[in-house]
């Protein structure tokens, strides 16, 4: 989608155009509107704009000046010019600055809309020649190996993606690991961290580890690597079809995993410690595997070095086990930091869920979960700069210990009160903060009329002028640039009625250095000229 300007003094035609063709229909996704160069100029600064659609005669900066500013400063902006004038001398201008098209007033709706979509095709010609398909084949192909790695970590920690999207990012990075297969894992750690040695000597020692890895595996196994969260070297493997069958598949995985570790302890002088998985479906089984890999260097292996392990799964398929949703991605602490309270609800149902659907009736979930959620909720309150009985009033002790006793359903109750109690409090705190803002604004429009630009309401905000933009136009329902035209001309008015001031000095009291484009905005606004407005009183 492409974003389009209009300019012109004539407010009328920009706004009729702006409402006139079907720009959704010709893939433009915002229409901006400016009612001089200047503005046009300063609204640039903070737009995404792919076309300028602009007439020529214009108070103050004409149109190709407009253009050649525009050129300057934005070289993917494309331009075409409106115009009144049928002169020659304009339209090799126009050619001049690279203007797409060049077009007579009064342009129907139709003319101009066929000569946009001629624009936008060219616009997206370009740049189909610029990414060209094997310039972005090639790029795909150099980031495939963080786009595996990226995918395989996601899968590792039960991050929840859907099976389409598996499938099509399998497909797409050229994984062999069909959805339901029987999959196993190979972990890997490395026993000798040499602390001299540097990232990029590091990054290729690992490099060679999983190419003798890969090597030894292949055409028995279908091999996809990476690293977990804890710096281990993860193989995941799948029996190909034409693997030997001679072994089942479990000792042929334990043949070629000690041919690894005999390969990297020759060739690359350091020791390997391995564990390897039990089997399960893809992707399924895949965080179980994985902390199955985890608890056996932790609880057997420790710190021995150059060992042989298999996790047993089974150990972890007792009746007590450890909760899944509590701590999947993005965790509880991560959504309530930005404040994704949608998600947040989400997660907290999926977490009752995995309570629920095991039957898991020991206190030790509930208060596990409990533990997780007065952490995610202390937080939120906190990073505020809050104290509890600042969100939950007075009785925050009370409604935020847990009683004793306390069944799923009781923590699932508070769980979501308290939810509500924090989303109610982030909504006012939004709200006066917003008020606030708007204050800070007006007053400083209000001080600095004669000067003030979006940028330097930003700069005393402290915010970015395209927030401060769309704030206003949210809160007010009016543009920034309308709201301090409005208040200029009000001014103007004030001065005509009760200074006997000249109507340059009064252009210039509200911000205008031309007396000419102050006194057109004027009859624009009221109807009359401001010689006019003052004869009559």
């Amino acid at each position: 989608m492409y974003e389009i300007m209009i300019v012109d003094d004539h407010t009328h035609l920009v706004d009729s155009l702006a409402i006139g063709l079907p720009w959704d229909d010709m893939g433009i996704s915002a229409v901006h509107k400016a009612y001089s160069a200047e503005e046009a100029l300063e609204l640039l600064q903070y737009r995404q704009v792919d076309i300028l659609v602009t007439d020529i005669q214009m108070q103050g900066m004409t149109g190709l000046e407009l253009v050649s500013e525009v050129n300057a400063k934005w070289s993917n902006i494309r331009s075409v010019i409106l115009t009144g004038y049928d002169e020659f001398q304009y339209a090799k201008q126009a050619l001049r600055q690279g203007v797409f098209d060049y077009l007579l007033k009064p342009v129907a709706n139709e003319e101009l809309e066929r000569t946009l979509r001629k624009l936008i095709a060219d616009i997206q010609a370009h740049g189909e020649r610029m990414v060209g398909e094997q310039k972005l084949f090639r790029l795909f192909k150099e980031g495939l190996p963080k786009l595996r790695e990226g995918l395989l970590r996601d899968l590792l920690v039960g991050t929840r993606i859907p099976r389409t999207v598996v499938e099509e990012k399998t497909r797409l990075y050229e994984l062999p690991f069909p959805w339901g297969y029987p999959i196993a894992l190979i972990s890997l750690r490395l026993e000798e961290k040499d602390e001299s040695r540097d990232v990029y000597a590091s990054s290729l020692m690992e490099y060679a580890v999983a190419n003798i890895a890969d090597e030894v595996l292949a055409g028995e196994f279908a091999v996809w690597h990476g690293k977990d969260r804890h710096d281990y070297l993860i193989f995941l493997v799948r029996p190909l079809p034409a693997a030997s069958e001679e072994k089942e598949p479990r000792d042929a995985v334990e043949h070629h995993v000690r041919m690894i570790q005999q390969h990297i302890n020759r060739f690359l002088k350091i020791k390997v410690s391995a564990v390897l998985s039990d089997w399960g479906e893809f992707p399924a089984a895949l965080p179980a595997l994985h902390q199955s890999t985890i608890a056996a260097y932790t609880d057997v292996i420790g710190d021995q070095t150059d060992s042989f392990l298999y996790a047993v799964q089974e150990t972890y398929l007792q009746e007590i086990r450890p909760l899944t949703e509590l701590y999947a991605p993005p965790t509880l602490l991560q959504l309530i930091e930005i404040e994704q309270w949608n998600a947040f609800e989400q997660k907290l149902n999926r977490i009752f869920e995995e309570l629920d659907s095991h039957g898991i009736k020991s206190r030790e979930y509930v208060y596990e979960t409990y533990a997780s959620l007065l952490q995610a909720y202390s937080y939120f309150v906190h990073k505020k700069g809050r104290c509890l009985p600042e969100v939950f009033g007075q009785n925050a002790k009370m409604s935020m210990r847990m009683e004793a006793g306390w069944s799923v359903a009781a923590l699932r109750d508070w769980s979501y009160r308290r939810l509500s109690e924090l989303k109610a409090y982030s909504d006012k705190q939004s709200d006066h903060f917003r008020s606030n803002l708007m204050e800070q604004i007006y007053e400083f429009v209000r001080h600095h009329l004669k000067d003030v630009t979006l940028q330097s309401v930003a700069d005393h905000v402290h915010l970015h002028p395209v927030y401060v933009s769309n704030l206003f136009k949210s809160e007010s329902g009016e543009n920034f640039s309308g709201y301090v035209l409005r208040q200029r001309m009000e001014s103007a008015l004030y001065l005509l009625k009760t200074k006997d001031m000249k109507i340059n000095q009064i252009a210039l009291e509200i911000g205008y250095q031309k007396p000419q484009y102050f006194i057109k905005l004027f009859k624009t606004h009221f109807g009359i000229t401001p010689h006019e407005y003052k004869n009559s009183m």
